[in-house]
């Protein structure tokens, strides 16, 4: 997970014991974020908190427009608190200036830089994969190894996009000689087809007023400083990127750091005037000619480095050659998949009701737009409305655990079950969306019950056909009901083949704008004995033989009548009717002996 302070996010939390990088508080420096709800913010629809730090939340987002049209991507939502320090804003600023320039398949994609009612946020890429941290640390634990055709390719991918962005000019063609300053695995986004994008600008030095580096000050990650941006007084350029780029290269080939760690500045300079271990003395299964373009790479006078990004990957791919790129990610996509296996089903199972939510969402969000107009409209009879009223306080519409349950339904979870409901996998995640959705809208300026709703309506199992108040609906649960006077009592009933049916009377309630019922159908199928005394008789169960007592009846409606035969020579035939009612019920008949003559 890039952290919070990055350009763009992955789906997941950093695994438990990962160290975060300043930029992110700990859990000891945030207070407990309030538990999520999907949420309308401004023309996004946050569908699910990926991360909170101290400084700001990341949001998987949608955007919609005309015809159905989505698209899926990040919300960084800065905190109330960093809101008002116009310092902190004007960085956020700066960086979303610098890095929307840039266009690049190996540099996350910044959209948009804004503010809704006073919350600054920016909307970017959505990456679908961890960072190389964590792919570092997962592999390792997974036994799974980083061949030195996947290492090299990861950084040939990084350095590529460093390349771009060092040599991206404005457009009066003025080179903007942007330098990252802070590349490590921890900004380096690996997708689970085994694409690899490089993120965080956040410090970025620049020939421009955008630039946030702070001269005099070290910034970037210790263990990926380049010697002479340590020593603070002597001039530096693009290659410490390139220095960078080479530490990553030895870690992912050797799985251990060239330099000894470093605690301070001069420890640090100390540490990179030290000899590297040529990679092939620690692992054998290395070409040598590696060692070379490596410590070339890490050479602590950046005149004896790669004079640029591109040198020192034309050098990998003089190394990778004849390996064609595609089928080194497409092994490297195979093993994400291997490895990340459970969160990549986690992922989808979060998107698993997208379409539901977002269609709550977009009724609510519509509501709140028409009471802004009828607010206006009033307006112009009984006086103008109080100067620049943001519209979080008309209400901010957001998905709700509120569920009217169908008689037999058990008590609503706790709230230590629901979050595992929401953060589980497959049909649990299903069930949890689908049963907890409904929205709390309150302070609307116009009459709210008098506004059309929806009504979502869920069954366990899914896949029943619902009828509303004697009107059958079109599809099956769970499903949105649309254009509902939720101010008037409705009745709900599902049907599901094979179960029983159920129904539930929802009270009318007003002011509501969306709402949510969930009914549980139980199976109708089942079983039942029929047993005789004597025992060998014949049983025909609605005219069919099935065999002789004692004799179990499988697979057969419990809620149903049965016509019953038995018979068994020189008795009379018995004939019943029996109601199973109940799974496992049993049936035992007297059979009356035939009088002689």
């Amino acid at each position: 997970m890039s952290p919070v302070g990055g350009t763009a996010a992955s789906l997941d939390p950093p695994p438990p014991g990962t160290i975060l990088p300043p930029s992110v508080a700990s859990p000891a420096q945030t207070p407990a974020a309030p538990e999520f709800k999907p949420h309308v913010f401004g023309k996004f629809f946050l569908l699910q908190r990926l991360a909170v730090g101290g400084m700001a939340e990341i949001f998987r987002a949608k955007v919609s427009g005309a015809e159905g049209f989505e698209k899926e991507l990040v919300v960084k939502r800065i905190l109330p608190a960093r809101s008002q320090d116009q310092g902190f804003i004007q960085m956020l600023v700066n960086e979303a200036k610098l890095t929307v320039q840039l266009t690049h398949n190996n540099v996350t994609q910044i959209y948009e830089c804004g503010s809704i009612d006073g919350t600054y946020f920016i909307s970017m890429e959505l990456v679908n994969g961890v960072s190389l941290k964590d792919m570092m640390v997962s592999f390792a634990r997974a036994g799974a190894a980083i061949t030195p055709e996947q290492s090299i390719f990861i950084v040939l991918q990084l350095l590529q996009g460093l390349e771009y962005a060092h040599r991206k000019a404005d457009g009066q063609g003025n080179p903007l000689r942007i330098i990252h300053c802070d590349v490590s695995p921890d900004n380096a986004l690996i997708s689970w087809q085994g694409e690899v994008k490089l993120l965080d600008f956040g410090i970025a030095r620049a020939a421009t007023g955008l630039s946030n580096y702070k001269e005099g000050m070290l910034m970037g990650k210790l263990g990926y400083v380049a010697p002479e941006q340590a020593s603070l007084d002597r001039p530096w350029d693009h290659r410490v990127d390139v220095f960078a780029a080479g530490i990553i290269l030895y870690e992912l080939l050797t799985k251990q750091k060239p330099f000894q760690r470093a605690v301070d500045v001069e420890s640090l300079i100390q540490s990179r005037l030290g000899k590297v271990v040529p990679p092939s003395s620690i692992d054998e299964r290395l070409p040598k000619e590696l060692d070379t373009i490596v410590l070339r790479a890490l050479a602590a006078d950046p005149d004896q480095r790669y004079p640029d990004a591109r040198s020192f990957g034309d050098a990998l791919v003089d190394v990778l050659f004849p390996t064609p790129h595609s089928a080194i990610q497409d092994h490297l996509g195979r093993q994400m998949h291997q490895v990340y296996s459970e969160r990549i089903a986690r992922q989808r199972a979060a998107r698993a009701h997208d379409a539901l939510v977002m269609k709550v969402l977009r009724n609510v969000a519509e509501q709140q737009r028409s009471a802004v107009y009828d607010s206006v409209a009033r307006s112009e009879t009984t006086g103008p409305l109080p100067a620049q009223t943001p519209l979080s306080e008309l209400g901010t519409p957001s998905i709700d655990i509120d569920v009217d349950r169908s008689p037999g339904r058990p008590p609503p979870l706790g709230p230590e079950r629901i979050r595992t409901i929401r953060v589980g996998a497959g049909r649990a995640v299903m069930l949890g969306i689908a049963c907890g959705l409904a929205v709390a809208v309150a302070g609307f300026a116009a009459s709210p019950w008098l506004r059309d709703g929806v009504l979502v309506v869920s069954t366990t199992p899914p896949g029943a056909q619902v009828t509303l108040d004697g009107r059958s609906i079109a599809g099956a649960t769970p499903v949105v009901v649309e254009g509902i006077r939720l101010s008037d009592a409705h009745r709900v009933e599902a049907v599901l083949p094979g179960h029983r049916a159920a129904s539930i009377e929802v009270a009318g309630e007003p002011g509501r704008l969306a709402r949510s019922v969930h009914l549980a159908l139980s199976s109708a199928l089942g079983s039942f004995t029929v047993e005789s005394v004597p025992s060998g008789a014949e049983v025909r169960v609605n005219g069919q033989l099935l065999g002789r007592t004692p004799y179990r009846v499988t697979d057969v409606r419990v809620d149903e009548r049965h016509r019953i035969d038995l018979t068994l020579p020189g008795h009379d035939k018995d004939e019943f009717m029996v109601l199973p009612e109940k799974d496992g019920n049993r049936f035992v008949r007297t059979l009356l002996p035939r009088p002689r003559g």
